[in-house]
Formats: C-alpha cells, sequence, structure tokens
C-alpha cells in the first residue's frame, strides 16, 4: 500500500513538472516606449535617407494603450506633429508642440493603424508609428484541464483519499498563478539608451531649422524659394560670426511667432496666397547677399538688404498712408 502511495505521488509530481515545461510564456506588451531625435539630425536634411533615419526608435510597432513618450534630448527645439508636412491639416492624432531641450510630450494610441509624424521646425524629420492590438493571453488553462483528468481519476480510486488531497492541491495552484503574474510587468520598455547627454554640435543651436513661413507658402520645403533661404543661410551668413549672432537672435524671435502662421497658411488657401505675395520683394532682395563672401561683405550687404527691406514693408506703406492724409485734408 506504502508502495503505491509512494508511487502516485511521485506520477503526480512528475506530471506538474511536465505541465510547468510545456506551459508557454505569454507575450508581453509595450506598455511605454520613449521616442527620441538622432543627434545631428536637426542639422539640414539628409537624415531621412540613412538607415538610421531621423528618430531613435524608427519605425516603431506598439500596442493600443501603450504610452509613447516623445523626448527631446537635442539641444534644439522640436516639435512632434502626426501628419506629414504636405498635409493641410496635421496634428489630428498628436502634436506635442514645440519642445524645448529637455521637454518631453505624451500620446496613448487607441487605434490601430500606421501613423507618420514630422517635426514642423525641421520637416525634413519623418518618422512613423505602427499600432497593433494588444495580445496578453496566456495557455495555461488549456494545458491543466487535459492533463490533471486522465491521472486524477485513477490514483484517487485506489489510494486513500489523504494521500490525493494534499497532493493535487499545492501542483495545481503554484503552475496557474506564477505563470499570469511575472508576464505582466516585466518589458518596460525604457530603451531610453538614447539619453545621449545633449552634447551636439553647438553648430546645430546656431544653424536652428527649416523656414516655416516659406514652406507652407510654397508648399514644400525643396521649392526652389525654401532652397535659396536654406542656402543663403548656410553658405553665407553661418560662415561668419556676425552671420551667426544674427541668426541666433532671428531664431529666437522668428519660432515664437512662425508655427501659428504656418498653421493659417495651410487652413486658409486665401492668406496663403498673401503671404506667398508678401515674400516675393523680401526673396528679390536677398539674392544681393549672395555675392558676400567675407566677415565684412556680409556686414555691409546684410545692413543694407535689412535696410532695404524696412524701406519696402515700412516706409512705401507710411509715405502712402502720408500722402493719403494729405489728399483728404486739401
Amino acid at each position: 500500500m506504502k508502495t503505491k502511495a509512494i508511487s502516485s505521488i511521485f506520477l503526480l509530481f512528475t506530471i506538474a513538472i511536465g505541465i510547468i515545461s510545456i506551459t508557454p510564456d505569454a507575450f508581453a506588451d509595450h506598455h511605454e516606449i520613449t521616442i527620441t531625435p538622432v543627434p545631428g539630425s536637426s542639422l539640414d536634411s539628409g537624415c531621412e535617407k540613412t538607415d538610421e533615419g531621423c528618430y531613435t526608435p524608427s519605425p516603431v510597432t506598439v500596442y493600443v494603450g501603450t504610452v509613447v513618450i516623445f523626448s527631446n534630448t537635442n539641444s534644439v527645439s522640436h516639435t512632434f506633429s502626426s501628419g506629414v508636412p504636405a498635409d493641410d491639416i496635421i496634428g489630428t492624432e498628436f502634436n506635442t508642440g514645440i519642445l524645448a531641450p529637455g521637454d518631453s510630450g505624451e500620446w496613448i494610441p487607441e487605434n490601430v493603424g500606421e501613423f507618420s509624424y514630422f517635426d514642423m521646425i525641421h520637416p525634413w524629420m519623418q518618422g512613423l508609428i505602427i499600432v497593433q492590438e494588444s495580445k496578453g493571453q496566456t495557455h495555461s488553462e488549456k494545458v491543466v484541464e487535459p492533463v490533471v483528468e486522465p491521472v486524477v481519476e485513477p490514483v484517487v480510486e485506489p489510494v486513500v483519499e489523504p494521500v490525493v488531497e494534499p497532493v493535487v492541491e499545492p501542483v495545481v495552484e503554484p503552475v496557474v498563478e506564477p505563470v499570469v503574474e511575472p508576464v505582466v510587468e516585466p518589458v518596460v520598455e525604457p530603451v531610453v539608451e538614447p539619453v545621449v547627454e545633449p552634447v551636439v554640435d553647438t553648430q546645430e543651436t546656431e544653424e536652428g531649422g527649416g523656414c516655416l513661413i516659406a514652406t507652407a507658402a510654397y508648399g514644400s520645403e525643396l521649392s526652389p524659394q525654401v532652397q535659396q533661404l536654406r542656402e543663403l543661410r548656410d553658405n553665407q551668413l553661418l560662415q561668419t560670426e556676425s552671420g551667426s549672432a544674427f541668426m541666433g537672435a532671428f531664431n529666437n524671435v522668428y519660432y515664437s511667432f512662425s508655427p501659428a502662421i504656418a498653421d493659417m497658411e495651410r487652413e486658409n488657401p486665401m492668406f496663403k496666397e498673401v503671404v506667398k505675395l508678401g515674400l516675393t520683394p523680401m526673396l528679390s532682395s536677398l539674392s544681393i547677399m549672395e555675392n558676400a563672401n567675407s566677415e565684412s561683405e556680409v556686414l555691409g550687404l546684410g545692413l543694407s538688404v535689412i535696410a532695404l527691406n524696412l524701406g519696402m514693408y515700412l516706409g512705401v506703406p507710411a509715405f502712402g498712408i502720408i500722402k493719403v492724409i494729405q489728399l483728404r485734408k486739401n
């Protein structure tokens, strides 16, 4: 009788070990992931053509309900806005607005699909987020039922009940519980490796991003007018100390209001045409700067162009208003 009891216990113990070994691990959902810009990607267009891309990780696959964190680890401002630069309306799924260096924003996807996004300040920086249904089911219930049924019946009949009770209970309970618990929270993906201390080039802070108003007016950052502005900035202004200092002060003022005007251009075609008409004289006058190569030439021609634009945009309208007032008095 004792030999039967011992052999029955050994048989149940072997079956319990088998259940544990054949129970598959459940797939854990990603509950959090951080997306950061690749260092140097905001210097100029080109990162979108590399294998690394402009963001890391990108493209990235997440599940519905995952917390997606957009973290600006660069030393210049960025935005994370859903859509592409050519869209009339952007940010329908998410829009962080302008994030200063060190700031971050969050988005929790509710729908399955592929969501493109880009940086409004550096529109060549584009990425992709793929959202899938959440997966988290285990197979423990399907495995326990077929195995316990055939074993318990032949053993319970010949063996006295006191032997069956203590053996069945402790074996079945720990098999179901421990498999489900550890699967839920272990994969908190803090792949925040790219907290690459924002030691981006100092040149990156000086260069700034693209011209949002001109890009929205002419429909693409690859249009000839936008390329003219970028080449003037890179080839003339940023090659001299006075030009770099001017661009630093200009960017601080320009990017405080340009995103709002760019949005208005996309939403209102008439306003877009007015802005395009207003930019034409300025683009013509800036062609003078293409001959500036030295520090003195950049300084001299730059002051001349500024004075010329003040005359066109402020002096001429003011002169016209004064003349109208005088005519009304006469």
